[in-house]
């Protein structure tokens, strides 16, 4: 017989006390998190107090957060997370759900006009995305597709536009030329996008989202700084390669640097 351990005794007791006084998980579904979320908005607009409201918005940024990660994404969704993370003072957050939000659709007016003003709240002197052009606005669909399911889009519609083509030479029919166009329209339309791609060096679409991010001039913690200061939160970066604590970011105006993983998170919504 084994002898008896006063020890393990204490934490069992100390294991079942902790069971007994913390509540447990409770799932709710989307909706429900959504539901709570905007209460938490609303409650927080009524509040006076810098700090308590600070902490409202806080908690109905977290809610919004939470709903995302159950599957609710949508760009209202990611809008409203935006606010309530502008409203908190957390610029990284907003800036990060706005440009979400204009990923799953570019033409949500709020998403696009709260991220021209969360932008005006950074520092002067950090690089800034350009307004979008008329190609990059053609171009936005490319961001619903990976590059793989481009590829295959791209060679399906040349197939099918040499097919066509064939077709209209062997029978010299009019119908069947001008119905080459669409497919031969739809693979240069990817193809240029491609090229696009490439002459942007490859690079996702990122946002730091941590407060004084120091920016280094190699992968290393000894690496000395990249820049004279620190990056804010809400600086729009791509990003070039990552490692497995480092990522190798590019700014709006061309410079790089690295920062820690933790300090960055993409732009991408994944589905």
């Amino acid at each position: 017989m084994f002898p008896f351990n006063p020890h393990i005794r204490t934490r069992a007791w100390l294991a079942v006390l902790w069971f007994c006084l913390v509540p447990p998980v409770i799932a709710t579904t989307p909706d429900a998190t959504l539901e709570q979320a905007i209460d938490a908005y609303t409650q927080a607009q009524a509040v006076t107090a810098r700090g308590e409201r600070l902490a409202g918005f806080h908690q109905a940024q977290r809610l919004f957060e939470h709903a995302a990660t159950q599957g609710a994404r949508s760009a209202d969704l990611y809008t409203n997370l935006g606010n309530a993370a502008l409203q908190a003072e957390r610029l990284g957050p907003a800036i990060l759900a706005y440009r979400r939000a204009l990923v799953l659709d570019p033409d949500q007016a709020r998403a696009r006009q709260n991220l021209r003003h969360a932008r005006t709240l950074l520092p002067a002197w950090v690089p800034k995305p350009e307004p979008a052009g008329a190609l990059e606005s053609f171009f936005i669909w490319r961001h619903f597709l990976n590059p793989a399911e481009q590829a295959a889009i791209a060679a399906l519609s040349f197939l099918l536009a040499a097919l066509l083509l064939a077709v209209a030479i062997y029978r010299r029919s009019p119908l069947a030329r001008n119905l080459a166009l669409l497919p031969l329209l739809v693979w240069l339309g990817l193809l240029l996008s491609a090229v696009t791609q490439v002459r942007a060096g490859g690079t996702k679409q990122a946002v730091l989202i941590t407060d004084e991010t120091i920016a280094r001039a190699a992968d290393s913690p000894n690496a000395p700084m990249r820049f004279a200061q620190p990056l804010p939160a809400g600086t729009e970066v791509g990003i070039r390669e990552a490692r497995a604590h480092w990522v190798h970011i590019v700014l709006a105006n061309g410079r790089d640097a690295w920062v820690t993983r933790g300090a960055v998170e993409t732009v991408e919504v994944d589905s």
